[in-house]
């Protein structure tokens, strides 16, 4: 039963491994023409594709919570391959994409107050959310101030890539 529980912990920590290569590798390719890349250790593989970024009339079909563009709503199919389609209805909301794949939380911790509630202005920057993957809480920013007119997953929910978490619309000028 220990060997059972000693190879658990060496493949979870060759899993924490894998990962934190990974994202040493994104932070490193930011600002680069790499679109896609794969790490691989032992019988771990991660590959990551980033999406080129996607204008309509010279207009972002969305943007991240973080720098640089995201997907639009329902452009990525089941397989996780985006597509482009048709354009979008001409809406002001901006999306607030999900970073990584992981569990959405709502509040940093069971019973605490959501960090942002429908109705709620939040201000540039504002952590909005978390995403937990890997046992690492990763909080999710406004990447613009605005008003959280939806919040389109439930707190527990397991997200995607790049999944619509909520939206904002633009402060009043």
């Amino acid at each position: 039963m220990s060997e059972n529980k000693e190879q658990k912990n060496a493949d979870r920590d060759m899993i924490e491994s894998v990962w934190a290569e990974a994202r040493d590798l994104v932070r490193k390719l930011e600002g680069t023409t790499v679109q896609r890349f794969a790490v691989q250790a032992g019988e771990y593989k991660i590959e990551i594709e980033r999406g080129a970024p996607v204008a309509i009339a010279g207009h972002p079909v969305a943007t991240g919570a973080g720098p640089g563009f995201g997907v639009a709503p329902g452009a990525r199919m089941a397989s996780g391959v985006f597509t482009l389609g048709d354009a979008p209805p001409a809406d002001n909301r901006t999306p607030v994409l999900a970073p990584l794949v992981g569990t959405y939380y709502s509040a940093a911790q069971p019973g605490a107050k959501p960090f942002v509630e429908v109705g709620e202005m939040v201000e540039a920057g504002k952590p909005v959310c978390i995403v937990e993957a890997m046992k690492m809480m990763n909080e999710v920013l406004a990447g613009e101030t605005g008003k959280v007119v939806e919040i389109a997953v439930e707190n527990g929910e397991w997200v995607e890539f790049e999944q619509v978490l909520m939206y904002l619309e633009p402060a009043e000028a």
